[in-house]
């Protein structure tokens, strides 16, 4: 698939777009029932407000009760009216819980490894997925098992694409830009002075402070507040590593805060949500993006023909959407499933007991321990590729068939539980398994393999291990205590 029909639907698409949708369906609907009530036609307008009716109503069964058994069927068949009319509401409702840890294991254990979801046929096994991660992968927008608004994702003056989720590699019909922004992307922030910001004087008294809101902070406050915290720690943490920016300017911090505290910003990037002005994020965006392109990461900043002249602007425009997407939300949830206690998707023991019995000297120990929480409980539980060729699968025990360009996910939860990997025991909770850190599925990539690897998987894996550390020793602390008599 080129980039240049990766803004098209997928296969069969929609019968209509959105634009034409509201635009032109939607009033000539309302003018049609309309004129035929005042003409004394009552009957037929009758008809046809029953016959949308009927629609709703078949696309709410569906969903209730069929939603992947129909798109098991729709997806050999992308072409179908039945399919093109049916399909993209069902798909995109779908997509709104579908890569939720809870949901995908249900679906898992309805149906198998392998199914159909969110307009996705989903190959789990550790070997598919490996495989797809491994090798060039074809994009379109989405993320993961939801679709994205093509109009909130950032763009550079001439209009193009720079969002890297969405950009084929060049060995599967890219033009290259994927690799390009990718590599400006790391030569531009990820330095060798953004390494020595991981320890200095700044980040230690930021991971000091966040240890010690653990411990004073309720468990709400820490996790989901904005006065300190992990949203907090994290905002600031990766700003002034990444881009060495002043995050003791309360200005500055405002302006950050204005789009990565919470969650709501996320659903600017998402259809239809992004679509509607109440989540248009585009004025913040450019502000922060602003920050960026003035901060001393950007100082010596060249536009090169090895970046696919990449500028200044749409590099800052792609850091925004990728730390709102990943840097922020993924970073400070892998940081809550690690030291909260909760328990979500597969990860069904409370960890602190064993974070307390860590080596916490061994920064080993604790890197095998995270990765077993990430394991059981990823971050981030889907991806996706475009197929580009036709392919067969099994599901639920029958084989089948489906065409060239199907939206293939890529459920990194399923692989990190396949028994036939991981053995038995692979819903239970061992850091010193064998194989884990080699065989570990997550940030894109396995075993650190994969051109799509996330670039900053060493940076929040060190810093995990270092906030483990500092807010383990601080609990242990508290915990020998004795208590006032």
């Amino acid at each position: 698939m080129s980039e240049g029909s990766q803004s098209a639907p997928v296969l069969g698409g929609p019968l209509v777009s959105w634009k034409q949708f509201w635009l032109g369906v939607v009033p000539l609907f309302v003018t049609t029932v309309f004129l035929l009530s005042i003409f004394g036609l009552w009957y037929v307008s009758a008809i046809i407000v029953g016959l949308v009716l009927l629609y709703i109503i078949i696309e709410v069964i569906i969903l209730i009760c069929f939603k992947n058994s129909f798109q098991l069927w729709a997806l050999q068949r992308p072409w179908n009216f039945l399919v093109r009319l049916l399909l993209p509401p069902v798909e995109i409702i779908d997509s709104i819980g579908a890569g939720n840890t809870d949901n995908t294991m249900f679906a898992y254990r309805n149906w198998g490894q392998n199914l159909c979801a969110s307009g996705q046929v989903w190959l789990g096994s550790h070997a598919d997925v490996s495989k797809a991660l491994l090798n060039p992968q074809a994009r379109n927008h989405w993320l993961g098992e939801h679709p994205l608004y093509r109009g909130s994702l950032p763009e550079g003056e001439s209009g193009r694409c720079v969002f890297l989720l969405s950009l084929s590699g060049k060995a599967a019909g890219g033009t290259g830009d994927h690799e390009a922004f990718r590599q400006c992307m790391i030569d531009t922030l990820f330095t060798d002075a953004a390494r020595v910001r991981e320890t200095d004087e700044m980040s230690q008294q930021l991971i000091h402070q966040t240890a010690e809101d653990f411990l004073k902070q309720g468990s709400n406050d820490f996790y989901y507040g904005t006065d300190g915290g992990n949203t907090v720690f994290w905002t600031k943490y990766l700003h002034h590593v990444l881009f060495a920016l002043d995050i003791e300017d309360k200005a500055v911090l405002s302006t950050l805060d204005s789009l990565y505290t919470g969650s709501s910003a996320l659903m600017h990037y998402l259809e239809p949500f992004g679509r509607t002005p109440i989540w248009d994020k585009h004025a913040t965006i450019g502000t922060v993006a602003d920050l960026y392109e003035k901060s001393a990461a950007f100082a010596n900043f060249e536009v090169k023909p090895e970046y696919n002249s990449m500028s200044s602007r749409e590099l800052a425009l792609l850091m925004t959407a990728i730390i709102r997407i990943a840097g922020v939300q993924g970073s400070r949830m892998l940081l809550w499933l690690c030291t909260s206690g909760a328990l979500h998707g597969n990860l069904q023991v409370d960890a602190r007991p064993i974070w307390d019995s860590l080596s916490l000297e061994d920064d080993d120990e604790v890197l095998r321990f995270i990765l077993e929480v990430s394991r059981l409980s990823p971050p981030v539980t889907v991806s996706h590729h475009i197929a580009q060729e036709p392919f067969s699968c099994e599901i639920a025990g029958k084989t089948y068939s489906f065409p060239k360009g199907t939206n293939v996910a890529i459920p990194l939860v399923y692989a990190n539980i396949d028994p036939t990997v991981w053995g038995e025991d692979a819903f239970e909770f061992n850091h010193n398994r064998p194989g884990l850190k080699e065989k570990h599925v997550g940030f894109n990539s396995v075993n650190g393999e994969g051109a799509r690897e996330c670039p900053g998987k060493g940076l929040v894996l060190r810093t995990t291990v270092r906030l483990l550390q500092e807010i383990g020793k601080k609990r242990r602390q508290q915990n020998a205590t004795p208590p006032n008599v």
